[in-house]
């Protein structure tokens, strides 16, 4: 559905890759639903002992935490570098508890307790600048050092093979983000080698890419293959009267709208100044004409502030009557000039002409 106001998406310049924050969140989400989960089994099993009262004292303040992250994971108001940091500081808080009942009970140090300095390090190195986690990681291990001298059973071994690990944690991870760094520059940079700038659609470039690959892909189904060429009418008028930034609007306008109606597996390419490419896979000449004439009605329809109602003129052509791209183009861009010859806002095709009305 073409609404009569059509207020255009900011393009004026490709989306960056960058990470998913909502992906991130969800992951959050499952990890500390997994964590909630695992601490009521803790919870179930210590009440089933000796001294029920107290074993679930010692388990609940972590079912807790862990049902507290849970809940501030699943606020759409944290934003994810709150939500790390909050996340770390209480990772750490948590372990400072831990090793404070260490040092009350005179306990032996559990593995349990390596390991949650282990997962403070990898979220620490992760997620805060190097200064900050090591920060964190050093007051971790230094906790986890106070707590041998209280427990009555310390696990040396243990802690030097975890203050072993810590270094390699931090080696992992910054390796692991120097490689995710790396590939969305190259995400960026083949963003910026394909992408127009200004409405965000295929460039030229990468058009003649995909035109290439779809004539080789449908050699043996020809006449399920149909371009279309269409170029604005008058847009030197738009540009002259209204100035290039209203031009501009009307072109991001248009390629968002031309994107919208494209069947599966279609492109919308931005092939010249004014002009787009459509290229309509798995669309018969026939087919191909109706989608383009409801394309170019709503076009005609489409209404932006300050500008008159625009039109397009184009011209279809299909894979079965030229036998390659280039004739392909070629027949597309003399129905676009015979369109223009015949007062434009229409759709011309060699093989089957007809008018807009």
């Amino acid at each position: 559905m073409i609404v009569s106001q059509l207020e255009p998406p900011d393009l004026a310049a490709p989306q960056q890759p960058r990470f998913d924050t909502r992906r991130q969140r969800q992951a959050l989400q499952i990890l500390a639903a997994l964590a909630t989960a695992v601490n009521a089994l803790v919870l179930l099993n210590l009440s089933r002992q000796d001294d029920p009262l107290q074993q679930v004292g010692r388990a609940l303040p972590g079912l807790l935490i862990s049902l507290g992250l849970l809940l501030l994971t699943l606020w759409p108001r944290v934003n994810m570098r709150s939500l790390q940091r909050v996340i770390v500081s209480v990772l750490l808080l948590w372990l400072a508890a831990n090793v404070q009942n260490v040092m009350v009970t005179q306990r032996p140090i559990a593995s349990g307790l390596l390991i949650h300095l282990i997962l403070t390090a990898l979220f620490s190195f992760t997620w805060l600048s190097l200064r900050s986690a090591v920060m964190m990681v050093c007051a971790g291990f230094g906790l986890l050092l106070l707590a041998t001298f209280f427990s009555r059973l310390p696990d040396v071994p243990g802690l030097l093979l975890t203050g072993f690990t810590l270094p390699v944690i931090w080696y992992l991870t910054q390796h692991g983000l120097a490689m995710n760094s790396e590939r969305i520059r190259s995400e960026t940079l083949r963003t910026l080698a394909t992408t127009d700038a200004l409405t965000g659609i295929l460039n030229r470039r990468a058009g003649q890419a995909a035109l290439d690959a779809a004539v080789s892909r449908y050699a043996r189904t020809p006449h399920l293959l149909c371009v279309v060429l269409l170029d604005i009418d008058h847009f030197k008028r738009i540009n002259d009267s209204l100035g290039h930034q209203t031009g501009d609007r009307v072109l991001v306008a248009l390629a968002a709208l031309l994107n919208a109606g494209l069947p599966p597996g279609g492109a919308v390419i931005r092939w010249g100044g004014e002009e787009f490419l459509l290229l309509l896979p798995d669309q018969t000449l026939t087919q191909a004409r109706v989608r383009v004439l409801d394309l170019l009605s709503h076009v005609r329809q489409m209404r932006l502030p300050g500008v008159q109602a625009v039109t397009l003129s184009g011209g279809i052509s299909v894979l079965s009557q030229a036998g390659s791209a280039s004739a392909l183009l070629d027949q597309a861009d003399r129905s676009l000039y015979d369109a223009k010859a015949a007062g434009r806002d229409r759709l011309h095709s060699a093989i089957v002409p007809g008018t807009l009305e």
